[in-house]
């Protein structure tokens, strides 16, 4: 993968694009996200999720309908995301993967990020699968690397040093983490709308700590 080659290696600044990605019906790779969880929901914040899922069903019905397969498409991964914010990995991962292959199709390579971004949070945070999570974020990097979208290449390094940080190796989360900073200090903006300079700063922190 080009982009995750120039984790390992590389400094040279991307080019700028200060308008973060808004092309999907989830929260766009960069905006808008919940703070990720290990855990499920309580049954006070499940309620709001549960509502907002069975919303989505109800898109993805009208889109089928109007034959509209890009609408179609983008739905089912908020279907399948919504899923993962409930702890359901299961479902999520099999909405995931057919809104992917639905993507790919159209070429749609903006919701293809936005949708392999959902698979490495299933992976990661419902079912401790670090590798695999790892191959999505990857996949979701190198999309936003080629589009220019600066802030979808911040949250993807900030969950690749997440995931290696919760697989045990420190070394490559601080490596991921540095270059999500580097990027919000590049583009004069302190947080992505989600993540915060200083939340990547303390996470650095923490690693130094003896």
């Amino acid at each position: 993968m080009v982009a995750l080659a120039w984790l390992s290696a590389s400094t040279t600044p991307r080019p700028t694009c200060v308008t973060p990605s808004t092309c999907t019906a989830r929260p766009a790779v960069g905006q808008g996200r919940p703070t990720p969880t290990t855990r499920s929901p309580s049954c006070g914040a499940a309620g709001p999720l549960r509502r907002a899922l069975d919303h989505a069903r109800q898109a993805l019905d009208l889109y089928q309908a109007a034959g509209d397969r890009r609408g179609h498409a983008t739905t089912l991964n908020t279907v399948g995301w919504y899923h993962a914010l409930l702890g359901e990995h299961e479902q999520a991962l099999t909405y995931c993967q057919q809104a992917l292959n639905l993507l790919q199709e159209l070429d749609d390579r903006p919701g293809q990020a936005a949708t392999w971004d959902s698979l490495g949070y299933a992976h990661h945070h419902h079912l401790g699968h670090h590798n695999q999570a790892i191959t999505c974020y990857g996949h979701a990097l190198d999309l936003v690397w080629d589009l220019g979208e600066r802030y979808g290449e911040v949250t993807e390094f900030t969950h690749l040093g997440d995931t290696h940080h919760a697989a045990g190796n420190p070394d490559a989360a601080r490596t991921a983490w540095r270059h999500a900073l580097a990027i919000l200090d590049d583009l004069d903006r302190p947080d992505t709308g989600h993540f915060h300079a200083d939340q990547l700063r303390t996470k650095l922190a923490t690693l130094d700590r003896p």
